[in-house]
């Protein structure tokens, strides 16, 4: 028996990510490889080129999915992403759901497989990040690429719970704040209780959405976002969009307000779509349709308005009622599940936030590379012809008059060495100045604080003085960019005036040095600042109490200051070596053309018929620089694709 036909697993607008970045690829190493086969200098294309390409090959939009337990998180990534396998891959159903965060993505590099962390490594002073540079500390379960069943049995272990005593327990974040849900059946503090057996699962499949550069943070709840810091303060604020799920017949329950205050925040607040789950519970066959849509309408505009987001952002959707669809090859079904129009919102913002990095990024390092390179080609052209029409000059002259040329010419060997001389010392002056810059913007001293503060929780009886401390440090370093930014405008300022008087007084073209402001790293550290001020408020006052807990709250703060100083000198030396590189590359050609000036002079001095020769050598050399140069511009055109590739983001 044939089955039916399925409907397509995504729509378009998540199909397009693939396609322009394969292209985007593809242009740039054919503008690479057509540069690395030019004359043109390699330190004024090659490290822009390389960086443009190493960020299209990481380029990476995470999708986080947050909700209370049963909500219906791992149907609605099954139905998304899944639904071509014929079954349900992730486990979901009553009694049957994700106990740990997931992490799903597609890469190449590693194998296809499941890989668990044990939830005893909660107590010890290790980030997230830290661990996953540590494989063998993870279970891993490999399975056939392709092959669903298999895929869904390893799966099953995300299940997987453990019994242990109730203090162990609570120092692993569980059974906090009885009397609750979870921590009601213990009767006694000697009795075990159940906890989940693994703290965090990563899932690399062949999947070709996901390969297109998509990846899934599927987080079980308020326990587990409570216990893991880094998820609240790291994962969650990096996602490009947060899909938080409530149940459609219940909208906001006290624990789903909890979540969203707590763990999505006001930042998240901008990219978060609310997904009001289980919609056909409300598919009541004695009321009307109109009845119906107008009841599902309004707890759209309630919850909305509780959520203080706009009403579009809200979608009322049954994930199982759209995985059926898809598995069962159903259109209508499918349509009347309200999926497809939360998977065209997911698309859109995807999309979006790479459009976004296109417009920036690509557009301008590639426009700037151009210019660097035109401005270049420009100078040696000018001095090909200088030196031409200097030639051309000596036409029907007599021998002295050339011996008379070439000593003015061996004279003027002293003003390039000064300009040689002024370059070097720029450079001198200049990796000083730099040297500073990063000395400033050392972390060190706030780490340090932030570790004397951990050491000192450990034995503390009641651990108070954090939200303090991080205070403090995020004020140092702020205090060290204001610091860093006026040696920055100082050495700008430095290498302003030394540009302006080679090109006065020595004939060079260098660009004058932008100004540089460390504006993206001084916004990650706003963020970071009311992210941990807001975290570590009276709402976690009790697991800011255990000691493990606190020490992963500052472990993760230290991680993101060295993030956010990494950040800031990046981007202090991408503007250096931006400024430097013109200067530095004028400076060896004009070292080259004086040369070629007196090996010009110095066979026409001594061949009667080298005047002829040479000037014809100079004039093909100047028509070669003059189709190099368009060749370039032609090059880089094509490299230089305009919205027109991407449909318009709605």
């Amino acid at each position: 028996m044939n089955e039916p036909p399925r409907p397509a697993v995504q729509p378009d607008t998540w199909s397009r990510f693939g396609a322009w970045r394969d292209q985007r690829l593809a242009r740039l190493a054919a503008l690479a490889g057509w540069l690395g086969d030019s004359t043109l200098d390699p330190s004024l294309w090659q490290e822009p080129m390389s960086e443009l390409e190493r960020r299209l090959q990481r380029d990476q939009v995470q999708l986080a999915f947050v909700a209370e337990l049963s909500r219906g998180k791992s149907e609605l990534i099954n139905a998304l992403f899944f639904g071509a396998s014929g079954q349900r891959v992730l486990p979901a159903g009553v009694g049957r759901t994700t106990m740990c965060p997931v992490e799903i993505f597609s890469d190449r590099e590693q194998p296809v497989s499941l890989r668990m962390l044990p939830i005893e490594t909660r107590a010890e002073p290790r980030l997230l990040s830290d661990w996953k540079t540590r494989p063998q500390e993870w279970k891993e379960h490999a399975f056939p690429a392709g092959d669903a069943v298999a895929m869904s049995r390893a799966l099953q272990h995300l299940c997987d719970t453990m019994r242990v005593p109730l203090a162990q327990a609570r120092e692993l974040g569980f059974y906090l704040d009885e009397p609750d849900a979870q921590a009601g059946a213990v009767a006694h503090a000697d009795e075990p209780v159940e906890i989940p057996r693994w703290r965090h699962a990563l899932l690399n499949i062949e999947h070709p959405l996901l390969a297109q550069g998509i990846s899934v943070l599927d987080t079980p709840g308020l326990n587990a976002l409570g216990a893991e810091p880094e998820l609240t303060l790291s994962l969650i604020p990096s996602a490009a969009a947060v899909v938080f799920l409530l149940a459609a017949d219940a909208g906001v329950t006290r624990s789903d307000l909890q979540l969203w205050t707590e763990h999505v925040g006001a930042a998240g607040r901008e990219r978060s779509f609310i997904v009001l789950n289980k919609v056909d519970a409300l598919w009541d066959p004695l009321r009307s349709s109109a009845e119906v849509q107008s009841q599902i309408r309004k707890q759209c505009e309630s919850v909305a308005q509780v959520l203080q987001v706009a009403p579009s952002r809200v979608f009322a959707l049954s994930a199982h009622k759209g995985l059926l669809a898809r598995i069962q090859g159903d259109d209508t079904l499918l349509q009347r599940s309200g999926l497809p129009q939360l998977e065209t919102a997911l698309g859109v913002c995807a999309d979006r936030e790479r459009r976004d990095w296109l417009e920036g990024s690509w557009r301008a390092t590639l426009l700037d590379t151009r210019q660097r390179l035109e401005r270049d080609l420009d100078a040696r052209l000018r001095q090909f012809d200088e030196q031409r029409m200097e030639l051309e000059a000596l036409q029907g002259k007599s021998k002295q008059t050339v011996a008379a040329l070439l000593q003015r010419a061996q004279s003027e060997r002293s003003d390039i060495d000064a300009a040689l001389g002024l370059v070097q010392a720029v450079q001198s002056v200049n990796a000083r100045q730099m040297a500073r810059v990063e000395e400033l913007l050392a972390v060190g001293p706030a780490l340090q604080r932030l570790e004397n503060l951990r050491r000192q929780l450990r034995s503390a009886l009641l651990k108070t003085g954090l939200r303090a401390a991080l205070a403090d440090a995020c004020e140092e370093l702020g205090l060290s960019m204001n610091r860093a930014e006026s040696v920055l405008e100082e050495n700008q300022s430095m290498l302003a005036a030394a540009c302006m008087r080679l090109n006065n007084e020595f004939a060079f073209s260098v660009p004058l040095p932008k100004a540089l402001r460390l504006d993206g790293a001084r916004l990650d550290l706003e963020a970071m600042r009311a992210d941990y001020l807001r975290f570590a408020g009276a709402v976690q006052w009790l697991r800011l109490q255990s000691g493990s807990y606190v020490d992963r709250v500052l472990l993760s703060a230290q991680a993101r200051l060295r993030n956010i100083q990494e950040r800031g000198v990046a981007d202090a030396q991408h503007w250096n070596r931006a400024a430097m590189a013109s200067l530095q590359a004028q400076a060896r050609e004009r070292r080259r053309s004086l040369h070629r000036r007196l090996s010009n002079l110095q066979q026409v001095a001594q061949t009667d018929d080298e005047l002829a020769r040479r000037i014809e050598q100079l004039r093909e050399r100047a028509h070669e620089l003059r189709e190099l140069r368009q060749q370039m511009r032609n090059r880089f055109e094509l490299a230089l694709p305009g919205a027109e590739a991407l449909p318009a983001a709605a």
